[in-house]
């Protein structure tokens, strides 16, 4: 008797509760007054037990007789118990979802190391639906399975670079101003999926360990997204009209522009 006390105590009921219907189930049908005395208990804490059994739906009174319980059937309990607890576990997975879904514009990750930068940045990728935009001087070759795939889903990639990279055979739209000097240092990544998700990273000039993070704060996502779109513009101006069009009348003399 004493498991089945512990079992039912671990689906809700109270050890008095477990007693109670235990007792009932023997006895097919009894009052409160009997139950007290086979159980050795006070009326008072069997009657508020039967009451909150009843309420459950756990035991009922018969016909005609309000003071006399009877015991659910035990299969017909197990059988609801387990169809309100898959209900019940189901709408919490919805709820807990939208409650994530709510929060997850205001989280920000933060990564620490090159290969968990590349990691992330490989699984950032393999969530893309629609485009991706990239700023880099990374080796592109790290993530051709994952390019490769995005093709395979007709995802279009977009890539700009001060650096000379390495695109061959890569599904990619390059933007380049083909920096030798910049070649094989791998210094930043941004990267942006369908305006949603980003990740920034870079190793400093002043570290030689790479710090970034990532988020899906959409607001970001459309700074960085507007930050690489720049670049290439003005790397299409350039190429177009065949000289830098940012000279010493265009800039603003600023802490960036200097440092």
């Amino acid at each position: 008797m004493d498991e089945i006390v512990s079992l039912l105590e671990k689906l809700n009921f109270s050890k008095t509760e477990a007693a109670v219907y235990i007792n009932l189930l023997k006895n097919s049908s009894s009052n409160g007054y009997q139950i007290a005395k086979n159980l050795n208990m006070s009326r008072s804490s069997v009657y508020s037990a039967l009451d909150n059994l009843y309420k459950k739906g756990i035991v009922f009174s018969l016909p005609g007789n309000s003071q006399i319980y009877k015991a659910e059937d035990p299969s017909t309990l197990t059988n609801k118990m387990k169809n309100e607890f898959v209900e019940t576990a189901d709408l919490l997975e919805i709820k807990l979802k939208e409650l994530k879904n709510s929060d997850s514009e205001e989280r920000y990750l933060n990564i620490t190391g090159y290969d968990n930068v590349i990691s992330k940045a490989k699984e950032l990728l393999l969530t893309a639906e629609k485009e991706v935009y990239i700023n880099t001087d990374f080796d592109l070759q790290i993530f051709s399975r994952e390019f490769n795939e995005l093709k395979k889903r007709e995802v279009r990639i977009i890539i700009f670079s001060f650096s000379k990279v390495n695109s061959e055979n890569l599904p990619v739209e390059i933007y380049t101003h083909g920096d030798a000097s910049c070649f094989g240092k791998q210094t930043r990544i941004m990267l942006v999926v369908d305006c949603k998700k980003t990740l920034v990273a870079d190793k400093g000039q002043h570290r030689e360990e790479f710090l970034g993070a990532f988020t899906d704060n959409i607001l970001l996502a459309s700074v960085v997204s507007e930050h690489i779109h720049n670049d290439i513009y003005l790397l299409k101006l350039r190429n177009k009209y065949e000289e830098n069009l940012i000279n010493d009348d265009i800039k603003l003399n600023t802490m960036l522009e200097n440092r």
